[in-house]
């Protein structure tokens, strides 16, 4: 008796299961084209965030002091991005780290020669006239240039020191790769962004 109520419900089952197979075939293909565009989606925000990460490089590493606070700024705003990985953090760190050794060695080079003036004859008026436009411009004296004695002390938080800068220029540059390089250590020990995030940044 039993045997025979199964037999009778078997047809039944597997007419619901026949009917329900295309739906619940045409959900799982529908989840794997939503996953496979949101993966495509979140592969082409990469890209994106990583032109703009080399295009920011480029100019941070810019001898022209302007362009180099374009470029560190930037850089900091990409960090916030929620496409920053833990090796963007560490390369971001290293990227304003080298821009402050650079700069702070060339400052020790300069201050140096300073110490240990070379006889030499007085510059040409034309040597005074770019060095003049190179402090308004924020940007490094053509050689030859007359000497600048004027010096501005710059706080170097990620590193608890002070150092000088010879113009107004290279002691933004210097504040901004500072404020890069302690922006993203934050970000590393903190362990969360902030809540500006940065998914416009991709």
């Amino acid at each position: 008796m039993l045997g025979t109520q199964a037999g009778a419900a078997d047809p039944d089952w597997l007419r619901y299961a026949a009917a329900f197979a295309p739906l619940l075939a045409a959900v799982i293909a529908a989840w794997i084209a939503w996953r496979t565009l949101a993966q495509r989606r979140q592969a082409d925000r990469r890209d994106q965030w990583w032109k703009r990460t080399q295009w920011a490089i480029d100019l941070a590493m810019d001898r022209d002091f302007s362009r180099a606070i374009v470029g560190l700024v930037a850089l900091k705003h990409l960090a916030a991005s929620d496409l920053c990985t833990d090796e963007d953090y560490e390369m971001l760190d290293k990227i304003g780290g080298a821009k402050i050794d650079a700069l702070t060695l060339s400052e020790e080079s300069a201050r140096r020669e300073a110490s240990n003036p070379q006889p030499t004859e007085s510059p040409p008026a034309h040597h005074e006239a770019a060095a003049a436009r190179a402090r308004e411009h924020g940007t490094a004296a053509p050689p030859g240039a007359a000497a600048r004695t004027t010096v501005i002390p710059v706080a170097l938080e990620s590193r608890g020191e002070q150092v000088l800068a010879t113009s107004a220029g290279m002691a933004k540059v210097l504040t901004e790769a500072d404020r890069l390089v302690s922006f993203v250590a934050s970000l590393r020990t903190g362990g969360r962004r902030p809540e500006s995030g940065g998914t416009s940044n991709g």
